[in-house]
């Protein structure tokens, strides 16, 4: 087990966030050497070093992805470029942190999360990395917000997943970098998906619905045929992909229906069978105050010989587990 959140993995290669500050490891998790803190507040450097004050204020570093050799991180409400030791702050977010940030095609995207009750335009945004600057690249009209920007590297096409009513829960594909966007599947909370995950032959989701049972699904790519591939125990907000083994996580929120208090990984080497190796118990702070129990992914490249999971408001907060993928 690993103190810290482990971000971004790419075969030995690891990436950790402890606070504001990022460490990187060479030797699979083994040991960890410091490359840099990130410039935020004072008050805020402070208050990212007491776990229950950052759950509270919702401080911490929330994704790191590379273009090249530069990465792009967010943390708290901002984003930052990093070039080797060298940082530049890209200004605050549109909205909230976001659920995902996609690195493709030498650019960096995220869509804008916000609470929005007055269902206002809410935006994909992609970074200009020559002027440094985020910009509107689509805009969406009669929906809550965006959950989340992925890229499909079988079609060269960027997919993105909003929310959260059933008219506005729905999956989106462009195949022009944002130049149209095309509603592939959508109209039910089956649909209210946050991370896609995807194979050659399928796209795969799990529901992020409240008030109705949650399932893993996969889809073939026009959304025609979707299948419903197993119940879990709570709205799946993250997955991650290792080479060709999936997996997904589930959320312990406030919910009538779906009322476990474990967050669950599931996982699937042939992406039709399915199997739960880890499930963490929500720990006893309300979850209105100090978030929702969750286990937490990396962006994965491949390559690695593990699973990387960090646990958040359940037991073991903010520590990563390693769990060989041979053993699982």
């Amino acid at each position: 087990m690993i103190q810290g959140r482990v971000l971004y993995v790419s075969g030995s290669h690891l990436y950790l966030a402890r606070g504001a500050k990022l460490f990187f490891s060479t030797d699979g998790g083994n040991s960890f050497l410091p490359w840099l803190t990130l410039p935020v507040g004072g008050w805020q450097r402070i208050a990212m070093r007491i776990p229950l004050l950052a759950r509270l204020l919702r401080l911490g570093v929330h994704h790191l992805v590379f273009s090249g050799e530069r990465g792009v991180v967010v943390v708290n409400k901002e984003t930052f470029l990093i070039d080797g030791r060298n940082v530049v702050r890209l200004g605050a977010l549109h909205g909230s942190r976001p659920m995902a940030l996609c690195s493709a095609k030498g650019g960096v995207y995220y869509g804008e999360y916000r609470s929005n009750p007055e269902r206002s335009a809410v935006h994909v945004y992609g970074l200009d990395l020559t002027t440094c600057t985020w910009q509107p690249v689509w805009c969406f009209e009669g929906v809550r917000h965006v959950h989340g920007v992925y890229f499909d590297p079988y079609t060269d096409a960027f997919w993105v997943t909003t929310g959260d009513a059933d008219d506005e829960a729905a999956i989106w594909r462009s195949d022009d970098d944002f130049q149209t966007l095309r509603r592939v599947a959508g109209g039910s909370q089956q649909f209210r998906a946050v991370q896609l995950l995807f194979t050659p032959d399928y796209v795969y989701f799990g529901s992020d619905a409240p008030d109705e049972c949650n399932h893993i699904y996969r889809m073939d790519r026009s959304g025609r045929c979707v299948e419903n591939l197993v119940a879990v125990g709570g709205s799946v907000f993250y997955g991650c992909q290792v080479d060709n083994d999936l997996f997904f996580s589930t959320a312990v929120e406030p919910s009538k229906i779906n009322q476990r208090a474990f967050s669950e990984v599931w996982h699937s080497a042939d992406g039709a069978n399915w199997q739960k190796p880890l499930e963490l118990k929500k720990d006893a702070l309300p979850m209105k105050y100090f978030q929702y129990g969750q286990v937490l992914f990396p962006l994965c490249e491949g390559g690695q010989e593990s699973l990387y999971c960090t646990a958040f408001a359940t037991e073991f907060h903010e520590k990563t587990f390693v769990l060989p993928l041979a053993k699982i």
